[in-house]
């Protein structure tokens, strides 16, 4: 998109998109497609929350995204494509951005989307008395204007250069109006969208399970039913696509890929992914507030050890903050090769105390053997000494620990994943290290916060030139990177299989796939 922008005059950027074809239609609208009446997909986690706006994982952002539709489709290549919105233009100035909406669309409930919806959607997401963990994605988002029932202007109060794959993400998908008024924050477990899909039932530890919206605007969806089948352990999904009682195994074995693709009734694609995994060291709390001791850490740990042993190469050794598929990375000079000695030196000049327990925490079956990585973490640093306790939690309930703000967290050294929803670096740098991203208000768990930096951000986030907002991603990532805040894992490639019946289903970077319009042989 940065090849189409024109930051000299306002021009029409979606237009040529739409002449190019859409993404995720129908097959062949002319051919006739053969129903699938149901299609099982097992997940390794339950949803905790479906209201966009609220949402911090990316698996349930997958699923909001069949229920609310997005404002354009951000396809495997970074391109949009026309969804809600037909098109947008840009000011001159970059200041104003004016979004054109599809006409005709309605809610799943018979309610009206335009740009009242829209206007609505915007002022929510931007309401600081609303739980909103990304709202840094749209900060510079100063209003929502309705300039008639079908166009709104975004204002802004700066320009900014990614802002037009932002409005891809869930978090500005719109909610009916009704549906808000009539449920309050209940909204949340009663979904109601303009997307292919609605909620039939949630059956909390078990099953989602959503059906086609027979009023939706695009294309009819070939499948009728998706079911979302709840199962944490890893080798239990994968035994259940083996078997055929599911279709689609997120997240298998790591281990067992190698028989997976071997399997002539399996398909798996593995596409590196925006996603970083990461244990997060607390900077204003407990031991790790110290720069030494984190960067010991790092030192401690063989991140290329757990990649090749534990992950059997479904991920690779960070190298930099952000993953290297997304605009602005940066591969660091510096590496923190595995080199336990020096993290003893390092701990010894912070003058490291030895007797106590360092409280670990990891989630299970969020992300590729989660954790198996954190025990091989918490082995590492036994191996220099520095005792540990690690726990285990579900994810609803590690993500809202994750939540807790300074005072009331618990967390000291955490395993976490941060999977950007756009191809920009500015996503991975602004919404895990600046300081307004710290929770409650956002997702920065290790409660990073440097004014240094945040003057280097809030500096890329102007700057409307590719180079010049590269040398500014670059001189973040720098400093971000000698600091410390996490132990730098592995960027995950995004692992999925399913059944080699199965054709035409999306795939992308950004860890989602899209299975609406499949055909089953």
């Amino acid at each position: 998109m940065r090849q189409l922008m024109n930051r000299f005059g306002k021009v029409l950027v979606m237009a040529v998109l739409a002449a190019a074809g859409l993404w995720l239609a129908a097959p062949c609208a002319q051919a006739q497609v053969k129903e699938i009446k149901e299609l099982v997909i097992a997940i390794g986690v339950d949803a905790d929350t479906l209201n966009p706006q609220e949402q911090t994982t990316t698996l349930i952002q997958n699923m909001c995204d069949l229920i609310y539709d997005n404002f354009f489709f951000q396809d495997p290549t970074g391109k949009l494509h026309p969804r809600l919105a037909t098109k947008y233009e840009v000011s001159p100035d970059g200041l104003t951005y004016t979004l054109h909406l599809r006409k005709g669309v309605k809610f799943s409930d018979g309610t009206d989307f335009n740009a009242d919806a829209v206007k609505l959607t915007f002022e929510r997401a931007m309401d600081p008395k609303l739980r909103v963990p990304l709202r840094f994605a749209i900060g510079m988002v100063k209003e929502c204007v309705k300039i008639d029932d079908h166009t709104v202007a975004l204002k802004l109060s700066y320009p900014f250069a990614p802002l037009a794959p932002t409005l891809s993400m869930t978090l500005v998908s719109p909610i009916s109006p009704a549906a808000i008024q009539k449920y309050g924050d209940e909204v949340r477990q009663n979904p109601v969208g303009a997307g292919p899909y609605i909620l039939k039932e949630w059956v909390k530890g078990d099953r989602l399970v959503f059906v086609r919206n027979e009023n939706y605007h695009g294309d009819k969806p070939t499948v009728a039913q998706i079911t979302w089948k709840i199962v944490p352990e890893d080798a239990t999904r994968e035994a259940m696509l083996r078997s055929g009682q599911v279709h689609i195994c997120y997240k298998p074995l790591p281990s067992n890929l190698a028989a997976l693709k071997a399997d002539s009734g399996i398909t798996v694609e593995m596409p590196l992914d925006t996603r970083t995994i990461f244990m997060g060291l607390n900077c204003q709390k407990g031991v790790t507030v110290d720069k030494k001791v984190r960067q010991a850490f790092n030192y401690a740990v063989d991140k290329k050890a757990i990649v090749k042993k534990i992950l059997f190469d479904t991920a690779q050794p960070m190298d930099g903050p952000v993953s290297p598929v997304v605009f602005g990375y940066q591969k660091m000079d510096h590496a923190y090769d595995y080199n336990p000695e020096k993290a003893k030196q390092l701990l010894k000049e912070a003058n490291f105390d030895f007797s106590k327990t360092v409280a670990m925490r990891t989630p299970q079956g969020r992300y590729l053997f989660d954790k198996q990585v954190s025990e091989a973490v918490q082995a590492y640093l036994q191996a220099i000494g520095v005792k540990t306790e690690l726990r285990t939690y579900d994810w609803p309930t590690y993500t809202a620990g994750l939540l807790k703000p300074l005072a009331e967290t618990e967390l000291e050294v955490f395993l976490l994943g941060w999977g950007p929803l756009i191809l920009d670096a500015d996503m991975g740098l602004y919404g895990q290290f600046t300081c307004e991203v710290n929770p409650p208000k956002g997702l920065g768990s290790a409660f990073y916060c440097d004014a240094e930096y945040d003057a280097i951000m809030k500096d890329s986030r102007k700057e409307q030139d590719p180079q010049k907002r590269l040398a500014l991603l670059k001189k973040a990532s720098q400093k971000v990177w000698d600091d410390c805040p996490w132990i730098w894992l592995h960027v995950e490639k995004f692992v999925i299989a399913y059944s080699s019946k199965i054709k035409g289903m999306v795939v992308t970077p950004t860890e989602k796939f899209y299975p609406q319009y499949i055909t089953l042989n």
